[in-house]
């Protein structure tokens, strides 16, 4: 035989011989199909474990050490001096602690003291002669006497705030806009500067030689210096007046819409199928953003995971001033709070549409305060969707007694979605899975699965037509982005009719079960995505981008169950076959010497 007759043996396996290895990322079981249990470990589950190390990571981001800023001075700076230490980083409208170091030239003179009559802190914004949350120590006609002495001073000012006042007026009246919202979370920190101002005054003695003994000096008004034995008498005080202020305050804040972001937690919601399970009981830490007074609180928001339209939800807000931030100082807070769920219509007006309001109690970091809150999503045919904000005002008690108002407003990153018809229900794949229960598939079941599945298909069909429509209506009205999500439903419910397709041509039971499963996730990623095109088609484009967002997961989901071939393990098993009598890798490399050998018989010629 010669070398050409090998490869034609070769070339030509049988069909039995030539079967490829099927594979995938994940196996699919009845739970991951019939409870979609995949989704609630991978979706959930996973996403509040990164939501606790970013928890953790924003805590740290908040914490501040107190840094000395840069000063210039004003009036007499000869006899003391100050510096100015704050935090190394604002973060929004913020209290924010101050220390004021105080330090007295000393003079040779012992008595030449000096006396404090009063002492000033102050904020004082950009452009602007107008002190505010002035802290004030009067010592009368003056401290006690400080030569070469000093003396530390601690209180808490606030970046200068034109919404406090609104926030709280919402809160005691309930009326939430959407200008509201906008404003706060759009509102930027402006520029500002600390002042110290010292009133004080020195007291001038001079040495008197005529008197040379304690007795005399002390019987003529003077004082007696028994270290140098000197008499100074006194001759008048020298009042001083002193301000120093900073010029680096700039460099510790934004100046900017500052906005905390928990960027890892659960988003937009589950899917529809998970109504009246165990599933939409559990508490989930919701993405969110907060503005306000970001370095002074910590707001997390929880809630049961599932938001669809004619169904409730529970949210959990849970409050906690940021630990250790007004060290050494350990004011107290007291506040309100307003947690509203909002009705926006397709016109994108707003009502709200659920309420609660209180007072949270004394708080402390020891002591973090949590509030429930249940939100109704009404069904009405002119709702596009629900959104839920949390509002409180905060008051902090400074040391004077002085009243410092701070605020906050959260915005968890929930969408509520339609109660969409669910065509691959837990029922139908139920049914469909039974049949895998003594782990083969018969050519009677086999045209049983075809006819389940040309039902479902249809269904499908229906949810393509809807689809189909809504991207009409986009491109209509060249809506960009409410044209791609309806793309997008189409494409995955495609998809998911292609998966459908699949069952009917495998007797593979973990191969059937994998395309099961691929089906049923994308028809709810098509769901999201339809969800995000009508959102997009009246302009709601923050809630429409959460719910293609979880489209994209759920598909990718999808994507780890799709069945493929394993290229290594097929091109292994081909490599074991036997070919007259040998290993088709053995018969290869016989081959690949004798054409080898050929090669360099003809070379040598």
């Amino acid at each position: 035989m010669g070398i050409g007759s090998i490869v034609d043996a070769v070339s030509e396996p049988s069909d039995q011989d030539a079967s490829a290895q099927i594979t995938s990322d994940r196996q699919a079981n009845q739970s991951t199909i019939t409870n979609d249990s995949d989704e609630t470990s991978k979706l959930l589950d996973e996403s509040n474990q990164e939501a606790y190390k970013r928890i953790a990571e924003l805590t740290a981001k908040l914490r501040s050490d107190l840094t000395r800023y840069d000063t210039k001075e004003d009036g007499a700076t000869g006899d003391l001096w100050i510096e100015i230490y704050g935090p190394k980083t604002v973060y929004g409208f913020s209290a924010f602690p101050v220390q004021a170091k105080l330090y007295t030239k000393e003079s040779n003179i012992p008595f030449n003291v000096i006396h404090l009559r009063s002492v000033e802190i102050y904020l004082q914004k950009e452009n602007s002669t107008v002190p505010l949350w002035r802290r004030v120590w009067d010592y009368g006609n003056g401290s006690e006497g400080m030569n070469g002495e000093s003396a530390v001073y601690t209180t808490i000012l606030k970046v200068p705030d034109d919404y406090v006042y609104k926030v709280q007026q919402a809160i005691s009246t309930g009326q939430v806009t959407r200008n509201l919202i906008e404003e706060l979370f759009d509102a930027n920190t402006s520029t500002w500067e600390i002042f110290v101002k010292v009133d004080a005054y020195r007291e001038v003695w001079q040495n008197e030689p005529s008197y040379t003994n304690q007795q005399d000096c002390e019987d003529n008004g003077g004082k007696w210096d028994s270290n140098e034995n000197v008499c100074y008498v006194f001759v008048k005080n020298v009042d001083i007046d002193y301000t120093a202020y900073t010029t680096s305050a700039w460099k510790h804040v934004t100046m900017a819409h500052d906005i905390a972001q928990l960027a890892d937690g659960f988003y937009a919601s589950l899917p529809v199928k998970f109504l009246n399970t165990e599933a939409a009981t559990k508490w989930a830490i919701y993405q969110e953003k907060y503005a306000g007074a970001l370095s002074n609180f910590i707001i997390l928001t929880f809630a049961t995971p599932l938001h669809v339209i004619g169904s409730t939800a529970d949210y959990k807000f849970y409050i906690v001033p940021n630990p250790g931030y007004f060290d050494p100082l350990s004011p107290t807070f007291t506040d309100d709070f307003r947690f509203v769920a909002v009705r926006e219509y397709k016109d994108l007006s707003w009502t709200v549409a659920d309420s609660i309001f209180g007072d949270l109690g004394t708080m402390s970091a020891d002591s973090p305060v949590l509030k429930l809150l249940t939100a109704r999503y009404t069904e009405d045919p002119n709702t596009l969707t629900y959104k839920v904000y949390g509002l409180a005002s905060f008051t902090i008690k400074r040391d004077d007694n002085t009243t410092i108002p701070l605020w906050l407003v959260v915005s968890p990153k929930i969408s509520v979605i339609p109660n969409t018809r669910t065509v691959l229900a837990d029922e139908q794949m139920e049914q469909l899975v039974q049949f895998t229960n003594d782990d083969k598939l018969t050519a009677e079941e086999m045209e049983q699965i075809k006819g389940i599945a040309a039902s479902l298909i249809n269904g499908l069909q229906e949810k393509i037509t809807a689809a189909e429509d809504l991207k009409k209506k986009a491109d209509a009205e060249n809506n960009e982005k409410a044209s791609l999500y309806a793309e997008k439903a189409i494409q995955a419910y495609e998809d998911a009719i292609d998966a459908l397709n699949k069952i009917t041509q495998t007797d593979a039971v973990q191969e059937y079960l994998n395309w099961l499963n691929v089906a049923k996730k994308l028809e709810q990623a098509g769901d999201f995505y339809m969800s995000a095109a009508e959102k997009a088609l009246y302009g709601e484009y923050e809630q429409a981008e959460l719910d293609a967002q979880k489209g994209d997961e759920l598909s990718q989901l999808a994507d780890e169950y799709r069945p493929h071939i394993d290229i290594v393990a097929t091109a292994k098993d081909l490599l074991n076959k036997e070919v007259f009598g040998l290993k088709l890798w053995v018969l290869l490399l016989i081959i690949f010497v004798l054409v080898g050998a050929v090669v360099i018989w003809k070379t040598l010629l």
